[in-house]
């Protein structure tokens, strides 16, 4: 059997639409690639793409190397728009965001390294060299399934604050996104995101 970061860890990987979730988000490895910008431009589908052309790359390094069969975690998305309490994916022009895709714990930094020169040489897309490998924890976390349209996204992520609030709790990291499944395969209405926010561990 195949393992994978959803199947390992289910609580924070899974949410309702129905209810928020408080969950504790332990230490990943994580691909990284940072930006700026609208997410809706060339530049986003091609880091996008980047971290995809080398997490596959991990994935049959370690197939091959140590029999290792795992499935690609989900991309996900850190957000900052300034202000969290306030976030609006309309407002993109100064959006700075972090891509990231997790990776097996085995994943060091020199395997990474030789991984990204070999695929560089082999594969046409600019920002391979822009990614980077680095460990990330949130803690505790509160989060909530958004389906449909990215855009209306805003509408979960006011449930949340909501919640925040009503709890007395404290917001400590960024605005967090992940895609459960790939736009360009399913239609507005079926995409699912889940919305999560790490969390002061005093405030709850």
């Amino acid at each position: 059997m195949k393992e994978g970061i959803r199947r390992e860890y289910k609580k924070q990987y899974d949410a309702s639409t129905k209810k928020i979730d408080v969950v504790d988000v332990p230490e990943f490895n994580f691909l990284m690639v940072d930006g700026i910008g609208n997410p809706n431009v060339e530049e986003f589908k091609l880091k996008a793409e980047a971290l995809h052309i080398l997490s596959k790359a991990i994935k049959d390094y370690f197939k091959e190397k140590m029999d290792l069969l795992y499935l690609i975690s989900p991309l996900e998305g850190l957000w900052d728009t300034y202000d969290n309490s306030q976030f609006d994916v309309t407002r993109k022009k100064m959006i700075k965001f972090t891509l990231m895709i997790a990776q097996p714990k085995v994943l060091d930094e020199q395997t990474f390294e030789m991984i990204r020169e070999s695929v560089t040489l082999k594969k046409d897309n600019p920002y391979l060299i822009d990614v980077y490998l680095k460990k990330f924890q949130e803690g505790r976390c509160v989060q909530m399934l958004h389906k449909g349209a990215y855009n209306t996204e805003i509408n979960t992520t006011k449930q949340i604050m909501e919640y925040i609030t009503i709890q007395g709790m404290k917001l400590s990291g960024f605005h967090h996104e992940i895609y459960l499944n790939d736009p360009e395969k399913n239609p507005v209405d079926k995409l699912k995101t889940i919305v999560r926010y790490a969390i002061e561990e005093d405030g709850v």
